[in-house]
């Protein structure tokens, strides 16, 4: 509760009112008595007191006339007014509670009305000011935890970073690429190191999600191709188990669609990828369907599994933030309970919704409506629907490593720069891009990498700059050598790496003087599509052999 003391300003020009309104007011508040409006206005605007008495009938300047001046004011524009009017005065009344005054006072004064009147209001202003007070200790709240999540994703990503880089370094070792059960363990625990990633990701989402902050980003995409990446991540959840994943296609599918291609990925991925926990037998079905409605397609999935269910009881629980259902049953079962509230949130975000039926002992079904933007009449063609369903049995219960090797261009003439505070990252950096045979230097620090550029020897065909590093940041590093004065400083291509890989920062980067965005563990596949963008173009520059 507020428990400062309340201010009032009185403003009437006969010297008798003021002294009996601020005999009646001095002992509860503190008062500012003016007899004047124009003195009115500069006392308002100094000390923004908590509610104004305006007398109405004022010589030179009318109180209706202070009160519009007042309104206009971001200062004092919202602070509330009692007019003061005589008994027979009906007519101002109606005009100042019809401007938005919040009450009035009738001369001559009862004492115990003037107080109840003011009391109320004032009671009102302190609701209002314990609001704003609130509302402004949980955006506090929530900025302190949104900075404390990418905080604590920079400093599991570094690690994990490295993880990943030495486990593909392990695994294009000619010693490790026929032995299979090494090649199976590096698999597990780089799999073990994207759980870790996926983890991350999910508290940074909801994060995003619960301060209004999280867009979408919508692109043309092909449905085909949507759905043959999330089959193909999710039968690995099937394991060792006597699963059945069925693909079920209800209908015509449009070819493309326009909407946000990730969100989708990533809702169906949290459902199936529950189904496969909560299924020990049995089968997971995942149903598509489009139904368009004027320039609109209504996307419709289904995942539905024989597992253990739901208990009704549990039901209206699942989509809390932080909440796994069941757990005594389910205390075997990893996650973080973050990924079906994160999945309602992505469909509300996209206009739909989703429904979920179960039966407790037998499973569940859960249906979502996502709606998207219509591209073409283009259907997907009937083979291709073919070659997704082919995907409707029981996956190999041999485990293998995921295939690192990757046809690298040969850059032995290219020279690049990484900039990162962690050793071992530069290890790891350095590892993958000596794969192409380029020269690769490190500096620890933005202070470093500025010396290099600002002397101009040895010229860099790209910059491989960390976000998060003590003393000068990466962003405010970049900034300072495109001021530099020299066309080279002005246009090498800098590509971020970072570990704080909340959404949106991708816009960030590349509105302060960024090229490219690489989110930590690196994905080789992706550095490599950066390396072939903005390297190999930079190889045709002039400046890239100079000495």
């Amino acid at each position: 509760m507020n428990t400062k003391k309340n201010s009032i300003l009185i403003v009437d020009d006969v010297p008798l009112n003021l002294t009996v309104l601020t005999n009646i007011l001095k002992s509860e508040y503190t008062v500012y008595p003016v007899d004047n409006g124009v003195t009115a206005l500069e006392i308002a605007d100094r000390f923004i007191p908590d509610l104004i008495l305006l007398d109405i009938l004022m010589p030179k300047m009318s109180g209706i006339e202070v009160f519009l001046e007042l309104k206009k004011s971001d200062k004092t524009g919202a602070i509330p007014v009692i007019f003061i009017t005589g008994l027979d005065d009906s007519t101002n009344e109606e005009q100042g509670l019809a401007l938005g005054a919040a009450d009035y006072i009738s001369k001559p004064f009862n004492d115990e009305v003037v107080k109840l009147r003011v009391r109320h209001q004032i009671r009102l202003v302190n609701l209002q000011h314990d609001l704003q007070n609130a509302v402004e200790a949980a955006d506090s709240a929530n900025q302190a935890k949104s900075a404390f999540l990418a905080n604590m994703s920079h400093e599991i990503r570094t690690p994990v970073n490295v993880i990943v880089g030495l486990t593909e370094l392990l695994l294009e070792e000619d010693d490790v690429s026929d032995c299979t059960e090494i090649r199976k363990h590096l698999g597990q625990i780089n799999t073990a190191a994207e759980t870790l990633v996926g983890l991350i990701n999910d508290v940074l989402d909801i994060s995003k999600i619960e301060s209004g902050e999280f867009e979408l980003s919508p692109v043309e995409f092909s449905l085909a191709n949507l759905l043959d990446d999330v089959i193909s991540l999710n039968l690995i959840h099937i394991k060792e188990k006597p699963v059945e994943f069925k693909l079920d296609v209800k209908g015509d599918l449009f070819s493309k669609l326009y909407g946000d291609d990730l969100r989708i990925k990533q809702i169906i991925s949290n459902l199936l990828s529950n189904a496969f926990k909560y299924t020990r037998e049995g089968n997971v079905t995942l149903a598509v369907g489009c139904i368009r409605e004027d320039d609109k397609i209504k996307l419709q999935v289904m995942v539905s599994d024989t597992g253990i269910g739901i208990r009704k009881e549990d039901i209206e629980k699942l989509f809390d933030d932080y909440k796994q259902v069941n757990i005594k049953a389910n205390r075997n079962i990893e996650g973080t309970g973050l990924g079906l509230a994160i999945t309602k949130s992505f469909a509300e975000l996209m206009g739909g919704e989703i429904i979920v039926e179960s039966e407790y002992g037998k499973g569940t079904t859960f249906f979502v409506n996502l709606w998207q933007n219509f591209v073409s009449e283009e259907l997907i063609a009937e083979e291709i629907i073919s070659a997704l369903r082919e995907f409707r049995h029981e996956v190999s219960k041999e485990e293998t490593a995921p295939d690192f090797k990757l046809e690298r261009a040969d850059l032995s003439h290219a020279k690049v720069l990484v900039v990162d505070d962690y050793q071992l990252n530069l290890d790891v950096a350095k590892w993958m891009l000596g794969k192409y045979k380029m020269r690769v230097d490190c500096v620890t620090s933005g202070e470093d990498a500025i010396f290099l550029v600002k002397n101009g020897k040895p010229v860099y065909n790209a910059i491989f700059m960390d976000h998060m590093m003590p003393g000068m940041d990466g962003i405010e590093a970049v900034g300072i050598i495109r001021s530099v004065d020299t066309e080279y400083a002005e246009t090498v291509p800098i590509i971020a790496l970072t570990a704080n890989a909340v959404a949106g920062n991708e816009q960030m980067f590349l509105e302060s003087g960024f090229q490219a965005f690489l989110p930590k563990p690196i994905n080789q596949l992706k550095l490599d599509e950066v390396i072939r963008t903005w390297i190999m173009k930079e190889l045709t520059d002039p400046l890239s052999t100079l000495q």
